[in-house]
């Protein structure tokens, strides 16, 4: 019908493939069917090679018009003679208006077998044979592609005569191409002409050997101008005859009908490149897709492994996009684009999700290509793409900075599009929200395109560049917080970077790529980055409502890490993480040769029957290297080994010349060859290119001045054309990392340092170099790498060094920035302390600095003792401020405080080495009638302080009274009373901030004046705002501010202090007071907020926290809250700790905290205790508690009120029901302290005071007052919103009246008590009052059972 019609050639070809396919198809299901599957599998490699594309109708069985196939089911077998034209039916339908008429192609046609007998026994049927099957399809499919003409047409003499074999012979004549058909794609030249050989593929017969049906078949259908690919299947599938003498089979004869449906498949699939002939060799090598770099080649032998990829951007597309309506499950397309809802509608209900990746294997399996694919069809659907690729220039850390930036540089050069806009619009937001104005300077600082989207935080990014420029001594005033403080600030502000993009309102993929050349701190700063994108925020939920999907890719060398290195060390961490993070490693192999097989086939446009061979000569010389095959053929191709034949119309080689190809070592030494064909300049270039790791336009125009290359950009230019560099706008970069590795091996060993000494002092030549932040680096870099023997070369090179590593320590970067430094110290004179003596103070005091912020602390030690040698007092003041701190960082507070007294008496400031209780008192006195007349407006109207021993005496007096602490606390009120009064006399500094402070607690500790201290409380906290300091000073401070509002604030308010001094911690790179700030939080939510479930959650993550910055202290006293929390719930055996943690118990921290002597951890423990046993009433075992520890807590100390009212209330409850006086006179003593306290704050004290008199009424028998009071208690602890304590006072009268005999009253009471307790989440205490309530209805049954009955079954239900 189609031969008969308009139909072209092509298309008519075209259809006969897609019914070969079908009826081939077919054919296998039949002698599948026949052989009951006991040999045979059509689907198995056919599957693996083409998945769900290469399925089609015709593998389910015929049912058209509820018609089966012909041949389906036992009665209707079919012989080897029913596989003849005439039997083949093919229907080709489509449904139309008009009903069904046929359809205009065939790729959905239905083939069949129609048998030509019916009633066959089974068992008397031979079976069909691979072999024979395919020999009658060879029949049929020339009949097919003859357009009708039978076999028997070949026995014709006229079907090939002579004279059309002469008239083809003159053909190939007239073409031209000499001795050889074969054609070297090489422009280089150094390309030698290959010998003359013959080249023979492996399926190279003669004409002779194979069977004449074959022969002439294929001789026939070339004659009627069908594609050598259909004339080469028909050829081969007719070898395939079976029964004749000596019949010689050739290794390309198809005797498996699954290789005829691979081959048939691939003509479907892609006619040009497997169907259609090539005409020309260009047209030949541009298919094979290995000479032109602007084609990403095909990924081969990875569906396993990209398979994983899209499940996991599936489930972060999933994830993001479930609360949109009409999501698809199955893609990995986000929301926005196209019609679709909007990135800015809500996403209620669902938090961040982070996958992670891990890809590992050797270089060149194809890490890169597999994450690439993936890249690509995730910005298809719109998601965010951040790809940063590791090397060995540049550092970690400024290279995932780049990457960053350039991301914001997406949104700020594209301000009219509005979806990018909108996106923005919630990241600006994240951000605004997450900092304040003076870390987003910092932020504009380390990422320059933020500035154009914030344009408003120029001013700070400015004064932070002016760092650059500033000396050591400027430096120490801003970068000297506390050991390591650098380092986590940066890691606290990436990961706000971080979670604002993830609100962006798309998912977000993060390739790093190359991990092997990262390092331990980029490690962490990963680690914390998935740990932070894939779990709750440090507070709850209900403080961070954004939600993001995060799907991080990561690869490395396996070979090239270290088992127990940071990068594997970090990933099994993360492994083992809680949280929403789905973390997994996933190995890349070499590709086996089945799948280099597939390569060839799909490189070589040839079927993978004909490439089998030389699909093993090439795994067996690359080892299955993806990269180093493609280097293999390219190599090949131009010595004219592998070559396009344009008389056989198809590639063809000589197995034997390959097998004896001369291999490199390794791809390496591989590439390093093909590099050497390159021209000269090209060349030269490259190597430039390998020094520099990347290079950019402006970097080029200052190498470009003929010290190289005449050309330096053109040559560059040539590199991108021959696929070894690759150019994204300005930057030329390599196309692969081992490209780089192989041209640096072009360059001598002998010559690599002068040609980096060349680079560098070209680069220095620019005036701006001092300036310019990046040639600086670059200058540096390269100079750093070559030996410097003249003394002005030395001495500039140091200089610079220092310029450079200042220029790090302002982008946070200070790890590099120490690395600049030490090699500055390096190129020093030998005498430099005399001979160089500013600029070598100020190299070894940047060390210092970079080395104490980044946490090296033996390398600051050693820097510091150099200094404090040879520098003079004045001049090492400040480093011997940060001894004094790396002393204390240490645990040896008496040494720190000894020093920093030493320095106070060289300034004038004298303090006793033995102070008195009575020495303190005095001092105070002293200081109260100048303290009573500070006011805000006193402190904002002082002078400046100028005189300079004056102003070194506040710094070190601020530093020795954070020490004091630790050591000899009756310094600290002496020290504060000298810093304010310097402060008042001498006029105002940044230190007299810190005083404020330590004045207020001084005054709370040390006098009866509450309000006074309240009130330079609240001094300190005005004046912390606006100064440039304020995230430090607030994380520092808040721990004494919140010490004083406890007593003079609403307790409630402190759960917002410790929110923003954790905050300013993490921004100020301060994790001690960070993880400090966690504990006041959790202390105000325990004892004031509602909502212990959320609370307990929380926990999980401060606990895991102070774990992973091991801040063992903090985290052994958060665990007895932790602890308190878990009784209240009832959740022990569920509370998801992680194993590594090590919780304690109560009982353990008791046992700590004696061994240790740590009375502030015994003060904790012992809260918490009393806390369960108060609410559970065992009062004995509480009021114990309190005898034994009592007189080992200090006067004033946070939450003593709380000893004092658990103490009160056990012990006027064992005084009813013991009868002993020492009860009722703790509890008088505990009423009388509790009214003192009330007139410091009514709103903290008063429903407590209220309580304790209530319960004292009713040991003393004045039941109507106690009534009264109870009855106020609970009032006044609804208004001031103590939940808990509301709920305690409901218990608490609710028993009152049942031992009175108003049972039902004081069930009522307990019934409203049970219930807020479930408000609190207090569900185990909650049961516990349901069932005292239920032993109050059971004894209520029985009318002889008296109320002290009722009690004691009450105290044994409790205990």
């Amino acid at each position: 019908h189609r031969a008969r019609s308009s139909t072209t050639k092509e298309e008519y070809i075209k259809c006969a493939v897609s019914v070969a396919l079908e009826l081939t198809n077919r054919l296998c299901v039949i002698v599948g069917m026949d052989n009951n599957n006991d040999s045979f599998n059509a689907s198995s490699s056919f599957n693996a090679s083409f998945g769900v594309l290469a399925s089609s109708p015709g593998n389910d069985s015929f049912n058209f018009d509820g018609k089966k196939h012909f041949s389906d089911g036992p009665s209707l077998l079919i012989l080897i003679e029913d596989i003849v034209p005439d039997n083949i039916i093919v229907v080709s339908l489509e449904q139309t208006e008009d009903g069904i008429s046929c359809a205009k192609d065939f790729t959905a046609a239905i083939v069949d077998v129609k048998p030509a007998t019916s009633g066959r026994d089974m068992f008397e049927t031979p079976k069909l044979t691979q072999r024979s099957v395919c020999f009658a399809l060879g029949k049929i499919l020339f009949e097919l592609f003859s357009q009708g003409d039978p076999l028997f047409i070949l026995d014709m003499p006229s079907v090939i005569n002579g004279d059309q074999e002469d008239s083809f012979g003159d053909l190939l004549n007239c073409m031209n191409l000499g001795e050889e058909d074969g054609i070297m794609p090489s422009d280089s030249d150094d390309a030698q002409p290959a010998t003359k050989k013959s080249f023979q593929s492996p399926f190279h017969t003669t004409m002779t050997a194979v069977s004449p049906e074959a022969t002439k078949a294929k001789a026939c259908l070339e004659e009627r101008g069908m594609p050598l690919s259909i004339c080469r299947l028909v050829s081969d599938l007719l070898e395939a005859e079976e029964g004749k003498p000596n019949q010689y089979i050739s290794d390309t004869a198809l005797l498996s009908l699954e290789e005829a449906q691979i081959d048939l498949t691939q003509m479907r699939l892609h006619p040009q490149r497997f169907l259609f002939d090539l005409t020309s060799p260009a047209e030949a090598l541009n298919s094979a897709f290995l000479f032109d770099p602007t084609v990403n080649g095909e990924l081969y032998g990875r569906e396993k492994e990209l398979e994983t990829l899209m499940d996991a951007a599936a489930r972060v597309s999933l994830h993001l996009r479930s609360s949109f309506s009409g999501a698809a499950p199955n893609s990995i397309t986000s929301s926005g684009r196209g019609g679709k809802p909007g990135v800015l509608q809500t996403m209620e209900g669902y938090s961040f999700v982070c996958e992670a990746i891990f890809l590992s294997g050797h270089s060149g399996v194809g890490k890169s290509s597999i994450i690439k694919n993936l890249v690509a069809s995730c910005k298809e659907s719109d998601w965010f793409v951040l790809s940063c690729k590791f090397d060995r220039q540049i550092s970690p850390l400024s290279r995932l900075l780049q990457t960053i930036d350039s991301f914001f540089g997406h949104f700020a050069d594209n301000q009219k599009d509005v979806y990018a806009q909108e996106s923005f619009a919630r990241i600006s937001l994240s951000i605004e929200f997450s900092i304040d104005a003076d870390c987003l300077g910092q932020l504009c600082q380390l990422l320059p395109n933020l500035r154009k989207l914030f344009p408003m935080a120029s001013d700070r990014a400015q004064n932070t560049e002016m760092m650059q420029n500033s000396t050591s001594r400027d430096f120490f005033e801003n970068f000297t917080d506390s050991v390591g403080s650098g380092r986590d600030r940066i890691c606290h502000l990436l990961q706000l970077i971080f979670k604002a993009v993830c609100c962006g309102g798309y998912p977000v993929v993060f390739v790093l790529d190359d991990l092997q050349w990262s390092d331990a701190f980029m490690m962490s700063i990963l680690g914390d980055l998935i740990q932070s994108v894939g779990s709750s925020s440090a507070f709850s939920a209900e403080e961070d409502s954004s939600k993001g999907g995060l799907l991080l890719l990561g690869s490395f060398r396996d070979n090239e890490v270290e088992e127990d290195g940071f990068v594997m060390q970090q990933i099994k961490n993360l492994e083992r993480s809680n949280g929403n993070s789905n973390v997994s490693r996933l190995f890349v192999a070499e590709l086996p040769e089945y799948e280099i097989n597939t390569m060839l086939s799909a490189k070589l446009c040839l079927p993978m029957r004909y490439t089998r061979m030389l699909a093993q000569l090439v795994h067996q010389k690359t080892r299955g290297n993806p990269l180093y095959c493609v280097e293999f053929l390219k190599a090949i191709i131009k010595e004219n080994v592998l070559s396009w034949s344009v008389k056989s119309r198809q590639f063809t080689w000589d197995d034997t010349c390959i097998d004896m190809h001369t291999m490199s070592e390794g791809v390496v030494e591989l590439l390093t060859r093909k590099l050497r064909q390159l021209p000269h300049d090209v060349i030269a270039s490259l190597k430039i290119a390998s020094c520099l790791g990347q290079i950019n336009l402006s970097t080029i125009e200052l190498l470009d001045l003929g010290w190289f290359v005449p050309n330096l950009l053109e040559s560059l230019e040539s590199a991108v054309q021959e696929g070894i560099l690759e150019k994204a706008g300005p930057l030329f970069a390599f196309s692969h990392d081992m490209l780089q590795e192989s041209t640096y091996q072009l360059i001598p060993k002998e010559e690599r340092k002068a040609l980096h000494k060349k680079i560098g002092m070209s680069l220095v030549q620019d005036p701006a170099v001092v300036d310019n932040a990046e040639l600086c680096s670059l200058a540096v870099d390269q100079m750093n790498m070559c030996r410097l023997d003249d003394p002005i070369e030395r001495a500039l090179f140091s200089r610079l060094n220092l310029v450079a590593g200042k220029q790090c320590v302002a982008a946070s970067s200070y790890e590099q920035a120490r690395g600049y430094f030490e090699a500055g110290i390096s190129l020093l004179h030998a005498n430099p302390w005399s001979k160089q003596y500013s600029l070598c103070l100020e190299l070894y005091e940047m060390s210092v600095i970079s080395g104490y912020m980044d946490g090296d602390v033996e390398a600051v030690s050693k820097r510091l003792n150099v200094i404090l040698t040879n520098a003079s007092f004045d001049d090492a003041l400040n480093s011997r401020v940060l001894q004094a701190k790396l002393l204390a960082s240490q645990q040896q507070y008496s040494v720190a405080v000894k020093g920093v007294l030493a320095i106070l008496s060289y300034f004038g400031e004298e303090f006793p080495k033995n102070s008195s209780l009575a020495d303190v008192t005095s001092e105070i006195n002293a200081a109260l009638p100048m303290l009573k007349g500070v006011t805000k407006e006193k402190i904002l109207s002082l002078k400046p302080m100028t005189n300079k021993r004056k102003l070194n005496s506040m710094k070190f007096m601020a530093l020795l009274v954070t020490l004091c602490f630790y050591h000899d606390t009756l310094l600290v009120p002496l020290v504060a009373c000298r810093m304010m009064k310097l402060a008042i006399e001498e006029g105002y500094c940044d230190d007299t901030i810190p005083g404020l402070a330590h004045m207020s607690y001084v005054l709370l500790q040390y006098s009866d004046d509450v309000e006074l201290a309240g009130h330079f409380g609240r001094l300190c906290e005005n004046c912390m705002i606006g100064n440039p300091q304020e995230h430090s000073l607030r994380a520092r401070l808040t721990q004494l501010h919140c010490t004083v509002k406890y007593f003079v604030e609403p307790f409630q308010t402190s759960a917002a202090t410790a929110q923003n001094a954790y905050n300013s911690a993490r921004i100020a790179g301060d994790v001690d007071n960070a993880m400090l700030s966690l504990v006041v939080y959790t202390i105000v939510h325990i004892f004031s907020i509602p909502d212990l479930a959320g609370l307990h959650k929380k926990m999980i993550g401060f606990l895991y926290q102070m774990a992973k910055h091991e801040r063992i202290g903090v985290l052994i006293g958060t665990m007895t809250y932790f602890n308190t929390v878990t009784a209240l719930i009832g959740n022990v055996d569920s509370c998801g700790i992680d194993p590594s943690i090590g919780m304690k118990t109560h009982n353990e921290i008791f046992q700590i905290a004696e061994y240790t002597q740590n009375s502030l951890l015994l003060h904790h423990v012992t809260i918490n205790q009393m806390y369960v046993d108060c609410y559970f009433r065992d009062y004995l075992s509480l009021a114990t508690l309190a005898e034994k520890y009592r007189m080992k807590t200090q006067k004033k100390r946070v939450m003593d009120f709380y000893f004092v009212f658990f103490q009160g209330i056990a012990a006027m409850c064992l005084a009813r029901d013991t009868k002993q006086n020492k009860w009722k006179e703790i509890g008088e003593k505990s009423v009388t302290t509790m009214t003192q306290l009330l007139n410091h704050s009514t709103w903290n004290f008063e429903n407590k005071l209220f309580l304790l008199q209530a319960e004292l009424n009713y040991l003393n028998g004045r039941i109507a007052m106690a009534e009264s009071s109870y009855k106020a208690a609970i009032v006044s602890a609804h208004d001031h919103r103590f939940n808990n304590e509301e709920a305690l006072g409901l218990e608490l009268y609710g028993i009152f009246l049942v031992e009175n005999n108003k049972v039902v009253q004081g069930l009522q009471q307990l019934e409203k008590a049970r219930e807020e307790y479930k408000v609190w989440g207090a569900i185990k205490k909650a049961d516990a009052v349901l069932e005292f309530i239920d032993l109050i209805k059971r004894t209520m049954c029985h009318r002889d059972c008296n109320h002290n009955t009722i009690w004691g079954h009450t105290q044994m239900t409790w205990r």
